[in-house]
Formats: C-alpha cells, sequence, structure tokens
C-alpha cells in the first residue's frame, strides 16, 4: 500500500524538531544545512511552513536533471536522490514548486522517507507530520486540496 507523508501547515509551531532529527538522523550532526526538510518561517504572522518533498504528480526535478540523477523508487513510490549520480548543478532546485529539494554541499537533498519511517514524524509533537496510507480517491483529493492552499500561501508570502 502506497503510503505519503502529509504536512498540516496549521498545525506547524516552527519548533524545527524535524529539521534537527532528519540532520542528526543522517548526518550526525544537527544543521539545517544537513537536512531534508526546512521550515519556512513569518514569525509576525505566525505562519510556519515545513517544506519537504509533495512527490508531486509532475515531477518537474526529474524533468530537469541533466544526470537523470533523481530515480523512482519502486519500493517507496517516490522519486530519490542518487548521490553518486548527482553534481549538485541546483537545476531541481530552480524548478521544484514547493521548494522541497535543496543543494547543500554540491548534493541535492529531498526527502527520502527515511526509507519508509520518516524521523520527523516521530518527533513532530503538534503533529503537524504524519506519514499514513493511501486508501482511497477522498485522501488524495484532501491531499491536492492542502498543496492548492499551501502554493496561495507561499505565493502571499512572496508578495
Amino acid at each position: 500500500m502506497k503510503r505519503v507523508l502529509l504536512v498540516d501547515w496549521a498545525k506547524c509551531t516552527g519548533c524545527e524538531t524535524c529539521v534537527d532529527m532528519c540532520s542528526g538522523r543522517k548526518t550526525g550532526a544537527y544543521s539545517e544545512k544537513a537536512s531534508m526538510i526546512r521550515v519556512q518561517k513569518d514569525e509576525i504572522g505566525a505562519i510556519f511552513l515545513p517544506l519537504i518533498c509533495e512527490q508531486c504528480r509532475e515531477h518537474p526535478c526529474v524533468d530537469i536533471c541533466p544526470v537523470d540523477a533523481i530515480q523512482y523508487d519502486e519500493g517507496l513510490c517516490i522519486f530519490n536522490v542518487d548521490e553518486d549520480t548527482c553534481t549538485g548543478c541546483g537545476a531541481c532546485e530552480e524548478v521544484c514548486p514547493y521548494h522541497g529539494i535543496f543543494v547543500s554541499d554540491g548534493l541535492a537533498l529531498k526527502c527520502d522517507l527515511c526509507h519508509g519511517e520518516p524521523a520527523c514524524v516521530s518527533v513532530c509533537y503538534p503533529k503537524a507530520l504524519q506519514y499514513v496510507d493511501v486508501t482511497d480517491e477522498a485522501i488524495m483529493a484532501d491531499l491536492e486540496h492542502k498543496i492548492d492552499k499551501l502554493k496561495k500561501i507561499r505565493s502571499d508570502l512572496h508578495e
């Protein structure tokens, strides 16, 4: 069964525990630069947006990669970055509509779901991050509705 990482930005408090957990699990160090999730903050407006790969249907990062470093993982049903192939050119980061892929130290970083057990979910105390089974079309419709809202919020923040 397919699982997805859902982000409920209305619940995010901006604590960045997810950022620390991601970078800590991947590198042993706590650093936004090493994390595959970032939190965009508007502290005055109390808006906190976890930025993470949304595994969108269009996959512009895959289409633009000049070396085919972003490959589909059948087991997780997501696209992953092949670290040995990635050149860190940044094209993927530029085209991502969700700001969910980041180039750091010459390598593209995007959520790999911790190979099926996303650590960020386990430390997100307000439950802004959830890893759920996709069981029917209603869940996908809800997810697409949330993504549309997120696009509008992000657009409003950048105006």
